[in-house]
């Protein structure tokens, strides 16, 4: 039986708020914490999306009182609505900012007082950066993205401005104190705002004032620049120090008040955040760019280690931004419920009407989800993800291939194809598994079993010493391709910075694109059969020294590029160093899988995997699943919880996938690992029984029909 169908909560038990509203009282609190960390017991926000600079009267039918009804009535817990919008307007009656010239009322302070009445969270939308009417007076504060021209360039309505410049300071924070001075609302949310430190460059003469200053020189124009890798350490700077200007100025004002910056702290730049960002959001690629499943699970294996942080990301009602469609319900259950089994919390989203009123409809399907994460709430509150094999994500590493534009696009670039491969085949093989920045590796190696180091060229010298100590304690080790070949100054080193670990010499990469790793005999229980498997992208020359060979590297030769006859060296190595295994790929078997995305790759990766970390050592194994089925393994004291995410994409010849209702998966059989004797095991949020045994400190048991998600609880 699939869990999102026996839900407990029922949708009486949801107008049960409402009735309270209507008959002049407040909704509970829904068990939220006052103070910094409210944002911890928010599991189920809306985001409403309304660039409306284009409509010539906006909102001028809205009734608020009946929209915060509605948003209650489905069950949300926080809403964050519009303050500023991308073409520059202001939606209440600024003295700062521009006032949308066909408002006729305040749209933010009605919205804004609904919604308190209903007990219901209050964030601001204010986007980041445009202006409208002090571009002209000022017209050196606007950014220049283009590293010939002295000035940037205005449009027909208005400006970006530099956030690095005055604007700042004399019209952006002044609007912000604003705007939380006239409504007193709970948090604020950038947007655009991250966009100019990581994707478009500025060369206005603030920014190559400051440049000059710190590293001196010009603004580098590309990635080849010598000063390129120094460009990004600088931007990163400036990163922070705009964000924690806008923190220390607002949270002077309103001690407590959460500021949200919209693709800050994700896998686009994956280096710890400051003390003071407590909630991380991420408007990853819309359907019709990208796929919620993967895009969505990539985050969430890699917010989930960044401490005591709440975190989420949207997903839109249609396929993308500014669509009015509404795709299958089943999509919203399977991209929240992967958010929520990683720890997360649901962040649907609409795109507002010109008049503001919203779609009965889209609410009624966003109430039937926020039913079921409701009647999640109470066994994912406190969890945390088991610590089993962790991807190093190193900042450095992407740094160092593309310094001047981290995220090009929507999509990320091939600099990100290493780690989002490893974390496509690991979850696809059902390995429990984390994403992991370089602190945070430093601080948490040792809870781990496993590391995986997919192309992660920069290596510190921290680094280094932390997988050495894990390795010889008897952690396991698979590290792929050029590894540990480039120094913390993104030169080149002559041999692997963890040689002694892998056993193997380093001697420079390939000019071929291509190369086949040879095995020899069929390889099972992983379905990979006696050939020479093709993997695209540049691979590793290297020499064994300690370590055993265990496939050729074959290179690839003639017009064809076919596998030659004679092998090229080693392919695959096992080392044994310390207690602990280390196998080494040549060949770049991650990214070429996200890249080109042949199972094949997939198996052989399983493979080098149990090798070096088998399924008797890891904390969770499932049978019978097959790749579309996702597993987390999270733990709360003693209890230990099994959630299994089952995804399903339609067939189609134009643009990605789309989430569809899919077939029940039957016949899984679960093995989870667990600190002592388990009492029961039951199905939640139904608490429902299942049959168990326990085998070597395992519990096994197998699982129900899983058609969308389905949790377990384990009880030790």
């Amino acid at each position: 039986m699939d869990s999102v169908k026996g839900s407990a909560i029922t949708r009486r038990q949801v107008l049960q708020g409402a009735a309270l509203a209507a008959g002049g009282m407040t909704a509970p609190a829904f068990g939220v914490e006052e103070g910094r960390d409210w944002t911890s017991g928010i599991y189920r926000q809306l985001h409403i999306d309304a660039h409306l600079s284009a409509c010539e009267k906006p909102y001028d039918t809205f009734n608020a009182e009946a929209a915060a009804q509605m948003f209650l009535e489905a069950g949300f817990q926080m809403v964050c609505y519009f303050a500023v919008c991308h073409g520059g307007y202001s939606y209440y009656p600024t003295k700062i900012g521009v006032v949308h010239p066909g408002l006729k009322r305040d749209f933010t302070g009605e919205m804004t007082a609904a919604l308190k009445k209903r007990g219901i969270r209050t964030m601001l939308y204010m986007k980041a950066g445009w202006d409208r009417r002090d571009y002209r007076t000022n017209p050196d504060w606007i950014a220049n993205h283009d590293p010939s021209g002295s000035t940037g360039t205005a449009g027909a309505d208005g400006a970006e401005m530099c956030l690095n410049s005055p604007w700042v300071d004399r019209v952006q924070i002044p609007q912000l104190r604003e705007a939380v001075s006239l409504y007193d609302v709970d948090g604020l949310f950038f947007d655009i705002a991250v966009h100019q430190f990581i994707t478009a460059n500025c060369y206005c003469r603030y920014c190559r004032a400051s440049f000059a200053s710190e590293a001196g020189g010009d603004i580098p124009v590309s990635d080849n620049d010598a000063k390129a890798f120094a460009y990004r350490t600088w931007a990163n700077r400036r990163l922070e120090s705009y964000i924690g200007k806008i923190h220390e100025v607002l949270n002077q004002q309103k001690p407590g008040i959460i500021l949200v910056h919209n693709w800050a702290w994700l896998t686009r730049n994956p280096v710890n955040p400051p003390s003071h960002v407590t909630h991380i959001n991420w408007d990853t690629a819309t359907p019709n760019i990208g796929v919620y499943a993967l895009d969505i699970s990539l985050e969430a294996r890699y917010l989930s280690t960044l401490g005591n942080r709440s975190w989420a990301m949207h997903n839109t009602r249609g396929n993308t931004w500014g669509d009015y469609s509404l795709r299958e319900e089943a999509a919203f259950l399977q991209e929240v419920a992967t958010q929520l089994a990683a720890g997360g919390r649901s962040l649907l989203s609409d795109d507002a009407y010109p008049s503001g009123n919203p779609e009965p409809a889209v609410y009624e399907l966003y109430g039937r989800v926020n039913e079921r994460t409701r009647s999640l709430e109470p066994f994912l509150q406190g969890c945390r993800p088991v610590k089993d094999v962790a991807v190093l994500h190193s900042a450095a590493s992407v740094w160092s291939k593309t310094p001047m534009k981290l995220s090009p696009e929507w999509k990320a670039g091939p600099a990100y194809y290493p780690v989002s491969g490893a974390h496509k085949a690991l979850i696809e093989g059902q390995v429990q598994m984390n994403i992991v920045n370089s602190d945070v590796l430093v601080e948490t190696l040792g809870e781990y079993r496993a590391l995986v180091l997919p192309d992660q060229r920069i290596l510190s010298g921290r680094e280094c010493e932390a997988i050495r100590r894990f390795v010889r304690e008897g952690g396991s080790l698979l590290a792929t391709c050029a590894t540990g070949t480039r120094g913390a100054d993104n030169q080149a080193l002559p041999d692997f910075a963890l040689a002694d670990v892998l056993g193997v010499r380093y001697g420079g990469l390939s000019t071929v694109a291509r190369s086949f790793l040879r095995v020899p005999a069929k390889v099972e229980p992983f379905g990979v059969p006696r050939m020479d498997v093709q993997v695209n992208g540049p691979f590793a020359r290297i020499e064994a020294t300690t370590a055993r060979t265990l496939l050729e590297l074959v290179p690839a030769e003639g017009a064809k590029l076919a596998p030659s006859a004679a092998a090229g060296g080693p392919g695959a190595t096992l080392n044994l160093y310390g207690k602990g295994r280390a196998l080494y790929c040549a060949a770049p078997v991650f990214s070429a899988y996200f890249a080109d995305g042949p199972a094949m790759l997939r198996r052989l990766a399983l493979w080098m995997l149990a090798l070096a970390h088998p399924e008797k050592s890891r904390s969770i194994v499932l049978e019978n699943a097959p790749p579309n089925v996702e597993v987390f393994y999270n733990l709360r004291e003693k209890d230990r919880f099994v959630h299994l995410v089952n995804y399903s994409g339609d067939k189609r010849e134009t643009g990605p996938s789309q989430s569809q209702a899919g077939a029940g998966v039957h016949g899984i059989r679960v093995q989870a690992g667990v600190p002592s004797a388990a009492k029961r095991v039951t199905a939640v949020p139904e608490n429902r029984p299942l049959r168990f045994e326990t085998r070597d400190n395992r519990v096994v048991f197998t699982a129900d029909p899983l058609e969308i998600h389905s949790v377990y609880r384990i009880e030790c």
